[in-house]
């Protein structure tokens, strides 16, 4: 822009590759939550949609929690939009997009709240859409991955397959070993209880704690983590891997080597990472 009131000039035309390509529609999607607040999220519709044909969908959640899904261009959702997928992304309890108060109200109720939030915004997309409910997958990253492993467990007559990545699975590991140990302590009400009072704190902790719901899930599980993560440790999916692997479910981890979030580095390495998640996602809806 030449000046604050002056009309904006487009300098880049990095995206007009997507021009050639077939995409998906992605809309805002609103819906009242249990407590009868506003909520919303983001549909993205398959790139062949037909209206009135029958779809599986998939969740993709964000992580954070302190973050929100729009409307603008996403790459892993259109990649699932491509292979035949309505992607999901709920805007939960905790997200940053609608007000301190609604951020502010994880706080103490990680899971159970951002839960029926994102379960409500399932059922304001199946009134809009025709989705298969034998094949409704979820998956997220961080505290995506949080959510992914919390609904597996809370949810599991719902999911047809989900995949977790760097997901946050037990607090108390949470709690020692994370670079983010204040901010969880802050945000997520452990300033409000110690989890290691050998009482209640202990009690809500676990009950937080996705791993309390593990022994029900039924869902073929896909789990992505780093051996270093700073943020998230890899024990976290050690454990889920083992719960699940020892009560029958079909589960498969994978790891990549060195430290940070997320697989970075390389693009190749993000292109592994998105190939192994959409392929398990689409493996298991029965898509190529």
């Amino acid at each position: 822009m030449d000046g604050p009131n002056a009309k904006p000039r487009r300098l880049t035309r990095f995206n007009d590759f997507t021009e050639g390509l077939k995409l998906g529609r992605t809309e805002r999607l609103t819906w009242t939550g249990p407590e009868g607040q506003g909520e919303d999220g983001v549909l993205t519709y398959p790139a062949d949609y037909q209206s009135g044909k029958t779809y599986p969908l998939t969740f993709v959640i964000h992580g954070g929690p302190q973050a929100a899904s729009g409307t603008a261009f996403n790459n892993l959702n259109q990649v699932l939009a491509g292979r035949g997928f309505f992607v999901f992304s709920p805007n939960y309890r905790g997200s940053d997009n609608a007000g301190n108060a609604y951020l502010r109200s994880i706080t103490g109720d990680l899971g159970e709240g951002p839960g029926k939030d994102a379960m409500l915004g399932l059922e304001a997309v199946k009134a809009k859409v025709s989705v298969d409910p034998a094949r409704i997958l979820v998956s997220g990253w961080s505290y995506g991955g949080y959510m992914t492993t919390w609904l597996l467990g809370r949810y599991p007559e719902v999911w047809k397959a989900g995949m977790a990545g760097a997901a946050v699975t037990d607090l108390f590991d949470q709690y020692a070993f994370s670079d983010g140990n204040q901010g969880w302590r802050y945000a997520f009400g452990f300033t409000m209880r110690d989890p290691y009072d050998g009482g209640e704190g202990m009690k809500a902790t676990w009950a937080q704690s996705p791993l309390s719901h593990a022994h029900k899930i039924k869902a073929p599980t896909l789990i992505l983590s780093m051996t270093q993560d700073y943020r998230v440790p890899p024990t976290q999916s050690f454990k889920l891997y083992r719960a699940l692997k020892d009560r029958g479910v079909p589960v498969k981890l994978t790891l990549w080597n060195g430290g940070g979030h997320f697989p970075g580095g390389p693009p190749q390495r993000l292109r592994q990472v998105t190939r192994l998640w959409t392929d398990w996602l689409a493996e298991h809806a029965g898509l190529k």
